[in-house]
């Protein structure tokens, strides 16, 4: 029995583990559509139902397991949904699969009373530790109520219901502790893999997801003989900016000016902070011609806008920007950046607050 217990154990933490692998890349922390709560229920579910496949069994249609932990897990990490989704799945294991009798009946019923009863603990207002135990006290007196459910022929003995109450107490412990570990495990992952590729301080795509963005897109725009534009934008006098007012103003109008260009450029076009006051769009399928308007409507945008470095004080700004497209200004794509810039060089020397699309026959030497 012991053994059959310690298997129960293992299967668990094994799944816990499969599940670390699988929300490592999943927006976990943040509200879970009913999707995600649906999928987390029928994880817990079948979990559930792989626990009780592995069970001690008392008689021939009477055995003990661990299936309402994954319950538990649902209830506690996803809330009342995936808490009742999971207790159905382990309801109709019992009755339809393994054989209906008044056994199983009572059974499910139980799985469905537990998943009631822990979705409707998750809901209250209350930490998960105090989550915990009150689902703990609910499990123990559903338990002893539906003891008194059990045809009279069916006997446990002390050993087993202390084994099985003892057992489930540790093991739902451990798993929860488990549990709060793989979330937090997956947290910090998250959090570092987010700053390897976006700019702190804007949110933005940093340098070096730029460079991956960049690589990537330009030889799908050759395969598939695409247009390719690309933005290289600066503040002007960023540095005067930040000498008179800070650098904390500098960084509000950084970050201010960040949500501008996300806001006024094509949702698919890739915006990337490539460090200090200097940013650039990649813009996807987009002509020269294009590029120029949707750049114009950018300078025009900035110039146009208040930005408050307080509550009550605004600044303005003004940007230039340099404009190099494949195939329009050059038929090498590798060249795509350096031409960006040799145009954004350029519209700072000749005056500022201004765009410039590159032109070969004005840079051959």
């Amino acid at each position: 029995m012991v053994l059959e217990f310690f298997q129960n154990a293992c299967i668990l933490i094994a799944f816990m583990s499969i599940a670390q692998h699988l929300l490592r890349n999943k927006r976990i922390f943040e509200d879970m559509s009913l999707k995600s709560k649906f999928l987390w229920g029928l994880y817990s579910g079948i979990l559930g139902v792989i626990l009780m496949i592995n069970s001690v069994h008392i008689t021939t249609d009477t055995f003990i397991d661990f299936r309402y932990i994954p319950i538990l897990f649902s209830a506690i990490y996803s809330g009342f949904f995936s808490s009742i989704i999971s207790s159905i799945l382990i309801a109709i294991f019992r009755s339809l699969i393994l054989g209906v009798s008044d056994i199983s009946l009572i059974g499910s019923a139980i799985a469905l009373a537990m998943g009631i009863g822990f979705g409707i603990i998750s809901l209250l207002k209350i930490s998960k530790k105090r989550k915990y135990i009150y689902s703990m006290i609910f499990f123990v007196i559903a338990s002893v109520i539906s003891s008194f459910t059990v045809p009279q022929n069916i006997t446990f003995d002390f050993k087993t219901v202390s084994l099985y109450f003892s057992g489930y107490l540790i093991v739902s412990y451990i798993s929860i502790k488990y549990a709060d570990y793989i979330f937090e495990t997956v947290r910090i992952y998250q959090k570092l893999r987010n700053e390897a590729t976006k700019d702190y301080l804007t949110g933005l795509n940093n340098v070096r997801q730029f460079d991956n963005s960049f690589n990537n897109i330009s030889q799908r725009a050759v395969r598939k003989e695409e247009d390719l534009s690309m933005l290289f934008i600066d503040i002007d006098f960023f540095k005067k900016i930040n000498d008179t007012y800070g650098h904390n103003a500098g960084d509000t109008i950084l970050k201010s000016l960040a949500l501008i260009l996300l806001d006024t450029c094509r949702t698919y076009d890739i915006v990337s902070r490539m460090g200090g006051e200097e940013f650039s769009v990649i813009l996807l399928d987009c002509s020269d011609s294009e590029a120029v308007k949707i750049a114009e409507r950018l300078r025009e945008k900035i110039e146009e806008n208040d930005f408050y470095i307080s509550d009550n004080n605004f600044i303005k700004i003004t940007i230039s920007i340099g404009i190099a497209s494949y195939p329009n200004t050059t038929t090498q794509i590798d060249n795509l950046l350096e031409m960006a810039d040799t145009a954004l060089y350029q519209a700072k020397n000749t005056g500022r607050n201004k765009v410039v699309l590159f032109n070969n026959d004005e840079h051959k030497i």
